[in-house]
């Protein structure tokens, strides 16, 4: 499956999945699938996640367990070289992921 139908198969479950708890986190476990299978790139996990994080049902839909899958996901992403600034959304105050010290 090249890279551009990987991005069009997760925009198509975009539009489908986020009614739930249960629709996001089948849609957050899907991402991280493709993540550990290398079937697709980094950049489109991080389009996807950006796209759950800034939809509107957001604060309602992510639960304990679909933010353990998300933070699993940025953390993979800040490991294949992705230079991120970790979103207070995912992590609490000082629960920095990053490995700089602030002098």
């Amino acid at each position: 499956m090249s890279d551009s139908e990987n991005t069009e198969a997760l925009k198509g479950q975009q539009t489908r999945n986020f009614e739930s708890k249960e629709g996001l986190r089948d849609f957050l476990l899907n991402i991280r699938d493709k993540m550990t299978e290398k079937s697709a790139a980094p950049i489109y996990a991080l389009s996807a996640l950006n796209y759950v994080m800034n939809s509107a049902e957001i604060y309602e839909l992510l639960d304990n367990e679909n933010k353990e899958i998300a933070r699993d996901i940025w953390l993979r992403l800040k490991q294949s070289g992705l230079q991120l600034k970790d979103p207070p959304l995912l992590f609490a105050e000082g629960e920095s992921t990053s490995d700089s010290v602030e002098v």
